[in-house]
């Protein structure tokens, strides 16, 4: 399995490498935020991505529509979608070829060359800050023009949303699309003179309420229920900076509050030594811990741990909390 990390291998340069490589197998691509997502490359195209995150379908919930077309039917534009946005997306986060695709859950057929969709996502790249500044409010209502229909299953599910009246919060919610591939569907809609957007709805835009719900939570210091918002938000939507540089914010507030907890010059140390893994409060241990327990040596403090672990800090600090409560390490102060 080939490894890399998206700084400095970024996006564009993955693609062209796939594309004129002809490399074949199964890329992963974990941003850090939401779940990650796959694709699976032969002889130049892309022949499959992995399935919608059923995040979204929870939080379409919200709109207080459904759509009338089934969701595997957007799916393929979906996915196509989701490739685009990882272009609009920082670039951070880290990838993995696997040859053999077995594994992987079965995902959804596509057919899209991979050189046509780095110069789309591109092109997307480009276009993205004037798009995002022409649509400033999510309140806004979408509204029909006249009876034709879209090209596309997913243009035509959005179209059904403006014969509706719905915001572009409710309707890319109801749709599970992100921001940026709701206002490319707009755009769409609005040239072929079958839509246009107007004024503000009465009724709150759900995506501001969850946040708005998230900051609360992040007041009260309920850092983990207020990250489950956003980075549900983020699985919806992975291009929404807003979205994201509060969960950074909340997160940052989450490690003053941890280092509260766990003084920084403490030095922990696994109590039971190795055996201590396998006892029944060991089982409970994950991936995440056992990476973290790996660098507990008697010798480095929590801040040396935190520095030196591939985790976010967050990750990391909560690991140790989570050990010191199970009993299995001890938190000595040597100051």
């Amino acid at each position: 399995m080939l490894q890399g990390d998206l700084a400095t291998f970024p996006l564009p340069d993955l693609f062209q490498w796939l594309d004129q490589g002809r490399r074949a197998g199964v890329v992963e691509i974990d941003t850090g935020e939401g779940a990650p997502f796959w694709i699976e490359v032969r002889d130049r195209r892309i022949v499959a991505a992995s399935r919608p995150s059923p995040v979204q379908a929870g939080l379409g919930r919200l709109a207080g529509w459904v759509p009338g077309v089934s969701p595997e039917t957007l799916w393929p534009e979906a996915s196509a979608d989701r490739i685009i946005d990882l272009f609009l997306g920082p670039p951070s986060g880290r990838f993995a070829l696997a040859d053999d695709p077995a594994g992987y859950e079965e995902g959804v057929p596509l057919d899209l060359p991979v050189g046509q969709m780095t110069l789309e996502a591109m092109r997307r790249l480009d276009e993205w800050p004037d798009l995002d500044r022409r649509y400033p409010s999510e309140a806004a209502l979408l509204c029909a023009d006249g009876s034709g229909s879209a090209r596309t299953p997913a243009q035509n599910a959005l179209l059904e949303a403006a014969r509706r009246r719905l915001s572009i919060a409710e309707a890319r919610l109801a749709l599970r699309l992100s921001r940026p591939a709701t206002l490319r569907r707009v755009e769409v809609l609005r040239e072929l003179g079958l839509a246009h957007v107007e004024g503000v709805a009465a009724r709150a835009d759900p995506v501001s309420a969850l946040v708005d719900q998230a900051q609360a939570l992040v007041a009260q210091r309920q850092f983990e229920e207020a990250a489950i918002v956003f980075k549900s938000l983020l699985a919806a939507d992975p291009s929404d900076r807003r979205v994201r540089n509060l969960l950074r914010e909340a997160e940052r507030e989450q490690v003053a509050t941890l280092y509260e907890e766990l003084s920084p010059v403490a030095v922990p140390l696994l109590l039971g030594g190795a055996a201590s893994l396998e006892s029944p409060a060991g089982r409970r241990l994950t991936f995440t811990d056992r990476e973290v327990v790996s660098r507990v040596n008697g010798t480095w403090d929590v801040a040396s741990i935190a520095l030196s672990c591939p985790l976010r800090e967050v990750e990391t600090l909560k690991s140790i909390r989570k050990l010191a409560r199970l009993g299995l390490i001890d938190l000595v102060d040597r100051k």
